[in-house]
């Protein structure tokens, strides 16, 4: 078997290992963790025109 052959025979198990579910990393799907931060960037004294 050429080492051309063997290449696809690898990147074909590896598609199917991945297909499977087998290289998950987050077992929660769907779930946002991301955790609201308070930085200058949203201060509202900033962005807020002051009252002449």
């Amino acid at each position: 078997m050429e080492n051309k052959d063997k290449n696809i025979l690898a990147a074909i198990a590896m598609a199917l290992y991945e297909y499977e579910g087998n290289n998950v990393h987050d077992p929660e799907p769907g779930v946002i963790t991301i955790k609201p931060k308070s930085t200058l960037w949203n201060a509202k004294f900033l962005i807020m025109t002051p009252k002449p």
